[in-house]
């Protein structure tokens, strides 16, 4: 009899957890996406979760914190409750201060729990529409003949739109003129109106502008060609060894994450994403390309690997924050 009062005392406390999970979440799951509302990673955000709320049964609440560059956002989940409600839009945020920042508040490899990769979008070189500059090889034509000559513009110092130009200058055996400033957007539209010569941008940034004619794409920074730009050549082809710049739509969670919400939430996210055509074709649309993790493990790979991928490209460009 005794025996039989402790296994059933034993089931109750295996139970409880499993019971605390199947009851996931206990109020709405707040997304925090490291951007302004109605900047296009945002808009992604929005449309993500509303596609992926009716296969997870869960109702999201996007939270928009773009102070210090997403800095503030990637602490918030860092310092959450590990209940699944609360989740990070961005993992490449969180890796990126982690690299340029000397203390951002957290520890990247420790303080997070890496869920799913969705989709990547490549970095785009792009030009005004009326610049002389035709291809890569006139602007490091250009770049050389006339040192510090050619200006180029970013979202801001240390971003790795920043660090992709100047590595690719350095690369070439040449320099240029970094102008920063308050986000990609913003950069881009110093591109159309002639205040920088060139800039790297996100595709779903640049793309639906060179499909416009306000600015000429010359090279696309990604592992390989992109599918909406077939024709254009990587930054890899036009400067050998130049960087792999993208911004990857990914979620993630605080440490601690209890394995059976990580993997509902994998899950969930990766059947809107194969489940909804429409969904598919507003990225590819944009420029991106759909990358899902087989699981939260092969995730967490990726993020290591992305850390030293970023860790190497500060170390060629030398660009830090200043």
């Amino acid at each position: 009899m005794r025996r039989r009062h402790v296994l059933a005392g034993a089931g109750m406390l295996l139970s409880a957890p499993l019971r605390a999970q199947e009851a996931w979440p206990s109020r709405p799951v707040r997304l925090v996406v490291p951007f302004a509302p109605g900047a296009s990673s945002d808009t992604l955000a929005r449309l993500m979760t509303a596609k992926a709320a009716g296969p997870l049964g869960v109702t999201f609440v996007v939270e928009n914190r773009a102070g210090a560059g997403g800095l503030l956002a990637a602490q918030a989940v860092a310092r959450a409750a590990p209940d699944g409600t609360t989740l990070l839009w961005g993992g490449g945020t969180a890796i990126t201060h982690a690299v340029m920042q000397a203390s951002p508040g957290y520890d990247v490899l420790r303080d997070f729990t890496p869920v799913t990769t969705l989709a990547e979008h490549p970095a785009i070189l792009a030009v005004r529409s009326a610049s002389p500059l035709r291809d890569m090889a006139g602007l490091l034509e250009a770049a050389r003949r006339t040192p510090g000559g050619l200006r180029y513009g970013s979202g801001g110092v240390g971003t790795p739109a920043h660090m992709a130009g100047a590595a690719m200058l350095k690369l070439a055996g040449a320099e240029g003129i970094h102008v920063p400033y308050r986000g990609a957007n913003l950069a881009t539209l110093a591109v159309e109106q002639g205040e920088v010569d060139f800039a790297f941008a996100i595709s779903n940034i640049a793309l639906p502008r060179a499909q416009q004619g306000a600015v000429r794409i010359l090279c696309t920074a990604g592992s390989r060609r992109m599918t909406a730009l077939p024709a254009v050549p990587t930054l890899g082809e036009a400067v050998p060894g130049g960087p792999i710049v993208t911004s990857g739509s990914s979620v993630v969670g605080p440490a601690g994450l209890p394995e059976a919400i990580t993997r509902r939430l994998h899950a969930g996210f990766r059947d809107a994403v194969t489940g909804d055509a429409e969904l598919r074709a507003t990225i590819t649309g944009e420029g991106g390309e759909i990358v899902l993790s087989d699981s939260p493990a092969a995730y967490a790979a990726a993020w290591e690997g992305e850390l030293r991928r970023l860790q190497e490209l500060v170390r060629v460009s030398g660009a830090r924050v200043e």
